[in-house]
């Protein structure tokens, strides 16, 4: 009897705190070395602070949002939920600057769940529904591409708001070098900021077409003179998908 008491108990906080979560996604709910997957996108987030981090500037900076449980099923150490995200776009998201837009997006959400706690979480979000109701015409994390090309920059201490500032420019400016696929990515980790710059390419040829286009253009080199100033290093990768 005592043991069916002790389950119970686990279940109830199980319950209780998975509900609460959702409903403020506070990171009390989430264990100290936890782990977040977004599947679609391929990012991790590890640690509270980190999922943290994540959580506020998805739904507080990029979207003014909120997650509505649909429907949950929710044992002692696992659980899987539907739900539906909805809100306004405020902020930029892959590239794409505040358009004012209500969205309500549909994701799965499966987890691991340790003293009622969160302990893992793979977020199944369907990021192609997102961009499309932001008016993106593709949905960048969908598109194939042979060749990936990622300019990694680190950036000065405390840099990163100057850095973001004058990406939000080139964007709004239509100054951004023409790709099949093109993403910004910023790094939490480490001792200071880094940015992303990911373009997807059919060939290497479409790749020297860009460099020999946009880039060489007097608005373009003139923000990146503005730019450079607040990078500390700075290299590039060239992938090649083979699978």
């Amino acid at each position: 009897m005592e043991e069916t008491i002790q389950k119970s108990d686990a279940l109830l906080l199980a319950q209780q705190n998975l509900h609460a979560y959702f409903q403020t996604h506070d990171v009390k709910y989430i264990a100290e070395d936890a782990v977040f997957r977004n599947i679609s996108t391929g990012e991790t987030y590890r640690g509270r602070a980190e999922v943290g981090a994540m959580l506020h500037y998805f739904y507080h900076v990029a979207f003014d949002a909120k997650a509505d449980m649909t429907n949950a099923v929710v044992t002692e150490d696992k659980a899987v939920v539907e739900a539906v995200i909805k809100g306004k776009h405020i902020g930029e998201i892959e590239g794409i600057p505040a358009t004012g837009k209500e969205i309500s997006v549909p994701m799965c959400i499966t987890y691991q769940l340790k003293n009622g706690l969160v302990q893992e979480a793979n977020i199944y979000m369907m990021t192609d529904v997102l961009l499309k109701q932001l008016g993106a015409k593709q949905a960048a994390v969908n598109s194939r591409t042979t060749y990936l090309v990622r300019d990694i920059f680190q950036l000065k201490f405390g840099q990163y708001r100057a850095a973001k500032k004058l990406l939000d420019e080139a964007v709004q400016q239509k100054l951004m070098p023409e790709a099949q696929q093109a993403r910004v990515f910023t790094d939490f980790t480490g001792d200071a900021y880094r940015l992303i710059f990911e373009e997807g390419f059919d060939s290497l040829m479409d790749y020297e077409a860009s460099l020999t286009g946009s880039m060489h253009q007097e608005a373009w080199q003139a923000w990146y003179e503005k730019f450079k100033p607040l990078v500390e290093r700075s290299h590039r990768e060239i992938l090649k998908q083979v699978m």
